[in-house]
């Protein structure tokens, strides 16, 4: 099928979701950097008749996507009196000890507004972390204490789908071949699907499974520039990814001076981005505490119990032979101490699979998607809804017999379920012989690369995996 060919099918089945990449991409915001499903959504809102209106899009920007340095010119017009609509990156907190919801403005660095608690109950992802969105902010007078002003949110328009009918979505699998369906996916995380052959376009795929499905905990290594974290950052707000520095045990899992959870409750998924670049404060525990929430996904600070479905994900920099191949024998001798040497292989056995990023190219201009595709915030709530449903797990466990080593088989088992709700949402679309060729083969490869690590680490491990077959 050509790219044209294709455009037509996934606008013929997608029309309301669906946007091209390509012009997406040509959104003109200067060097800030927006996530994609914010250019997604200017290009949908300003697109009729298949032709978006630039102009007009050029101008709701300058309008409504202030930068930093517009920041005082703003509160001026706030303190003038007049109502500001602005598009950016809200977050409500509560604040139990002044008994209300405190607005976070990033782009006005105003960290102590108000909103009103409808625009709270209607819109719950501003509790859950930045949610992109169109904030109509006034200013008035604060009626107990009449010398001081304060600034509200009146109105917000989010940018991020937040209801979709997962039913439809599952429906118009069937019409597209794996290949077809395989592309769609692969322009919609951003990608160009004819820069990547189909086992790159496979890998590439892999990086959606800890979106999707529960409890799957992966490690890639890579080259430089092969776009690790680049689908986590643009598609899906139900991520938490921290790129170098440190890390907490109060992060992670339970902050026991504020009695609150850690992330690891709070997101679908957890990436540690430049991992050698990342330190563990109090390493220890959190090592063990990793090595428990990997293992049966509970973790406990001091009397706290908890338990998440998080998956965690660690993202590295490797360095490559002459040949494309990591130059170590062993991938983890340039990671930080607590992923290096016998020592470590506790925590990297509780890890489902290593995906091999050096088998992807750098990113290029020819990488990036062009045609249509679907639209980022559409995506990212598609495979939060997929990862709720059961029944993909249901038919891993029907149709693999499995013998041997139980990491082993949990492993594949869970990447072969998450490469399912990608490939094949609809089950009536696959067969045992594609079931094995897309999600059984991939997750053996995964595993394997892993246990091969662990056997070149640690005598004590062998490199054989467990007896998997389809049935």
């Amino acid at each position: 099928m050509s790219p044209g060919e294709l455009d037509a099918l996934i606008s013929r089945h997608f029309p309301d979701v669906s946007v091209d990449k390509g012009l997406a991409r040509t959104v003109g915001v200067g060097e800030r950097a927006l996530p994609a499903f914010v250019r997604d959504w200017l290009i949908s809102r300003f697109t009729s008749d298949g032709r978006p209106d630039m102009p007009r899009i050029e101008t709701f920007i300058q309008q409504h996507l202030p930068d930093k340095q517009q920041g005082n010119a703003l509160k001026s017009r706030l303190l003038d009196g007049d109502a500001l609509t602005i598009l950016d990156h809200y977050s409500v907190e509560v604040s139990l000890e002044h008994g209300r919801h405190v607005l976070k403005i990033p782009s006005l660095d105003v960290f102590n507004a108000y909103v009103h608690e409808s625009l709270v109950r209607d819109h719950p992802l501003l509790l859950l972390g930045p949610a992109w969105g169109a904030g109509k902010l006034v200013r008035r007078w604060d009626p107990d204490r009449p010398s001081r002003a304060q600034i509200w949110m009146d109105d917000f328009r989010p940018m991020q789908t937040t209801l979709v009918d997962i039913q439809y979505f599952i429906a118009q699998r069937r019409p597209f071949t794996v290949s077809q369906w395989r592309e769609l996916l692969i322009r919609s995380m951003g990608y160009d699907p004819d820069a990547y052959t189909p086992a790159q376009q496979l890998w590439m795929l892999v990086r959606l499974v800890p979106l999707v499905q529960p409890r799957v905990n992966l490690i890639e290594l890579a080259p430089k520039g092969t776009g690790k974290s680049y689908v986590f950052a643009q598609l899906s707000k139900y991520a938490w990814l921290v790129s170098g520095g440190i890390v907490t045990r109060a992060q992670l899992f339970y902050n026991m001076s504020t009695k609150a959870s850690g992330v690891i409750t709070k997101y679908d998924a957890v990436i540690l981005d430049e991992v050698q670049t990342i330190r563990l404060s109090e390493e220890g525990e959190i090592i063990g505490g990793l090595k428990g929430y990997l293992e049966s996904g509970e973790f406990r600070v001091m009397g706290f119990r908890g338990t998440a479905d998080a998956d965690v994900v660690l993202l590295a920099n490797v360095p490559i032979a002459s040949d494309g191949r990591p130059r170590d024998k062993v991938f983890f001798e340039a990671m930080p101490p607590w992923l290096r040497g016998v020592e470590s292989t506790a925590l990297i056995d509780r890890f489902h699979g290593l995906v091999p990023g050096w088998e992807l190219p750098r990113i290029t201009k020819n990488c990036l998607a062009k045609g249509m595709g679907l639209r980022a915030d559409y995506l990212g709530e598609v495979l939060h809804m997929l990862r709720l449903r059961e029944e993909y797990a249901t038919y891993v466990q029907e149709h693999l017999h499995t013998s041997g080593d139980l990491r082993d088989i949990r492993a594949v088992q869970r990447i072969a379920a998450g490469l399912l709700r990608l490939l094949f949402p609809d089950l009536a679309t696959v067969t045992l012989e594609s079931f094995h060729e897309y999600c059984v083969r991939p997750a053996v490869q995964l595993r394997s690369a892993l246990r091969s690590q662990l056997a070149l680490m640690d005598e004590e491990y062998d490199p054989r995996l467990a007896e998997i077959a389809v049935v």
